[in-house]
């Protein structure tokens, strides 16, 4: 069941990044599913210690960032951040740590750093690897309190779950926007909600969701990290709380600039990409609202 779940996560991504490239960069397509074979491979046929290869799909656009299309930076950051969760999960379940505590600690603190330099971030590129890490780093952190509270049937998957959903829901979102790489920094999209508002919609709604706000699928897991986290260190749920509030300074920019500023002929996105959206949006509204049906179907993963 655990593969399903991750099977699931690898699909809902493959279709959204391939819909993005048949629009925006048909080239593209044919290593997006060699990439995403690949990934089935790792996830359903090979011993999930190979899966330790997702650090490198996650490293390689760190440091060739200057390099990067869209199109890539959406693929590695997504399939390697699903490959690394499925890696970190399998690894908790089969090992135990003594530094536990402590790498949960470093971890909510290291998300706090990245924050801070999202909010400084005005590069597309740049903001996009930062928000990644930090997504990845709460899946870390989840396991982590997973771990030593015997919640893995939930906290161990909820994060990357929902992650996967509003993640895919930023990345094609503002793909649409920037059409792959005709604009660098976020400031250009200034006014785009007149310009497109239905894209403009859905990216908000990712970005609020990713911020951690009530009403919206990625509260669900941080509130119930936080409030587990308090009984093995409340120096995590304290600086969980100041990460929140980065986090809400951080993706509110994206809100903000897309409604403010000069106003633009309007235009369509294309059907399909606005169908997937509308899916993946309804979708994070609904585990947003509705808590106890992600938490019913996670529970599934381990009866």
């Amino acid at each position: 069941m655990i593969n399903l779940m991750f099977n699931t996560l690898l699909l809902i991504t493959f279709i959204g990044i391939l819909l993005y490239t048949i629009f925006y960069n048909k080239k593209y397509i044919w290593k997006l599913t060699l990439l995403t074979a690949l990934s089935f491979v790792l996830v359903n046929f090979l011993p999930w210690t190979f899966s330790a290869v997702s650090l490198v799909m996650i490293a390689l656009p760190l440091i060739f960032y200057k390099k990067l299309t869209y199109s890539t930076l959406m693929t590695t950051s997504m399939l390697g951040s699903i490959l690394c969760a499925f890696f970190l999960l399998n690894y908790y379940l089969n090992n135990d740590s003594s530094l536990i505590v402590l790498l949960g600690i470093l971890s909510v603190v290291f998300i706090c750093f990245l924050a801070i330099f999202g909010i400084m971030k005005d590069n597309i590129i740049k903001f996009l690897l930062i928000s990644n890490l930090i997504q990845l780093t709460f899946v870390f952190l989840d396991l982590s309190v997973a771990k030593l509270t015997l919640k893995i049937s939930t906290l161990g998957v909820i994060q990357i779950f929902n992650y996967t959903l509003a993640g895919m829901l930023l990345f094609v979102t503002l793909g649409s926007l920037i059409q792959e790489n005709k604009h660098k920094y976020l400031s250009e999209l200034q006014g785009y909600y007149y310009k497109d508002p239905h894209v403009s919609i859905f990216a908000s709604i990712a970005a609020i969701s990713l911020a951690g706000l009530p009403g919206l699928n990625i509260f669900v897991s941080e509130w119930l990290l936080f409030k587990t986290s308090f009984n093995v260190n409340p120096i995590i749920t304290v600086w969980g709380i100041f990460a929140a509030l980065l986090l809400f300074i951080m993706y509110f920019k994206i809100i903000y600039i897309l409604l403010s500023g000069r106003k633009a002929l309007k235009e369509k996105a294309h059907m399909s990409l606005q169908i997937y959206n509308w899916v993946i949006a309804l979708a994070c509204l609904v585990f947003g609202l509705l808590p106890f049906t992600q938490l019913y179907l996670l529970g599934l993963l381990f009866i």
